[in-house]
């Protein structure tokens, strides 16, 4: 018998599109995890006098599901990763910054994010299930008053085998909190955020190709729509400014600041900056919902900035080299 806390999943990314690696895997301590196998079923369909359905023999492989974590940066910065296009420059001795963008371009004529490898060891004594040619197809970050921050990314592929256990080891920094966390529009601090929540969505699918050799599994990973994201949450309404920023349909430049308690070197702490440069509300209802405070549960998109040449930047400061 298995239990969850048994688990271990280990990313790792690979050079190219078709060839798993786990020489360099980064270790993720999941809240909860749901990445499977599926094998599609052909069933027959010719009408042979009976009433049950036909019968069926295997179809199209894939690979999909979800990770969810307490966003420690190295975690991070590995969901950051696999769904965006990166740089790194060296802060100060120790101090890493990363900065991820959405891509501007597929990263491989196969693969349109960075494909990576991903290992899951259930704690029984069986081999590690290793999933690799997967990509990130989707990012949410949330942040809760009270709460920590926690990251969820979708994931699209791919291929599978097993290979025995690989030993982990983990990060013994703290996870980002609420608690540091600073938010404002054009530069104004807004002092009357509960909750917000950043979705990215790169709109990914596996693509299946005829192929003499017999696999069932993916040849490539592409873009199936344009990529969207979208910001939500709650705020106290204290005043009518961002009420008239929605009637307006005034677009604003949104930045998230969330300083970690870790210390990577003197004066310099693990922190994230989530910045938006053209926001602009779609939903903010104001409504009466009892005696108590008026919350609004907004919603808004990101545009496209052309000073800023992206929709969305995250700078990742950490104690890492690379991912």
């Amino acid at each position: 018998m298995s239990y969850g806390q048994d688990a271990r999943i280990g990313v790792s990314f690979q050079n190219s599109y078709g060839t798993a690696n786990v020489a360099s895997l980064h270790w993720l301590a999941p809240i909860s995890e749901s990445v499977d196998l599926k094998k599609a079923q052909l069933v027959q369909k010719g009408l042979r006098g009976i009433y049950d359905t036909g019968q069926s023999q295997e179809g199209l492989n894939t690979v999909g599901g979800d990770i969810s974590i307490e966003a420690k940066a190295n975690g991070l910065g590995v969901l950051l990763e696999a769904t965006n296009a990166s740089s790194l420059s060296v802060t100060s001795g120790a101090l890493y910054s990363h900065v991820f963008r959405p891509r501007t371009s597929d990263h491989q004529s196969l693969s349109a994010e960075r494909p990576f490898t991903y290992l899951k060891f259930l704690g029984d004594t069986g081999s590690a299930h290793r999933y690799y040619d997967l990509n990130g197809s989707n990012l949410e970050l949330s942040i809760s008053n009270g709460e920590l921050l926690t990251a969820k990314m979708g994931i699209v592929g791919g291929n599978f085998d097993r290979i025995a256990a690989v030993a982990a080891t983990y990060s013994d920094s703290n996870v980002l909190d609420w608690s540091v966390s600073s938010a404002s529009l054009n530069g104004t601090g807004l002092q009357n955020v509960r909750a917000l929540t950043i979705t990215q969505e790169n709109n990914l699918a596996a693509k299946h190709v005829v192929e003499s050799s017999g696999n069932r599994f993916p040849s490539r990973i592409k873009r199936t729509d344009n990529r969207s994201i979208s910001v939500a949450g709650t705020l106290i309404f204290d005043d009518q400014t961002q009420a008239n920023m929605f009637l307006a349909q005034t677009e604003q430049r949104l930045a998230v600041f969330i300083k970690g308690t870790s210390l990577v070197q003197s004066g310099y702490y693990e922190s994230l900056l989530i910045d938006v440069p053209s926001l602009r509300f779609t939903e903010h209802p104001i409504p009466i919902g009892g005696p108590g405070e008026i919350e609004v549960s907004f919603k808004a998109d990101a545009k496209y900035n052309t000073g800023s040449a992206t929709a969305i930047q995250y700078t990742l400061q950490c104690g890492k080299a690379g991912f």
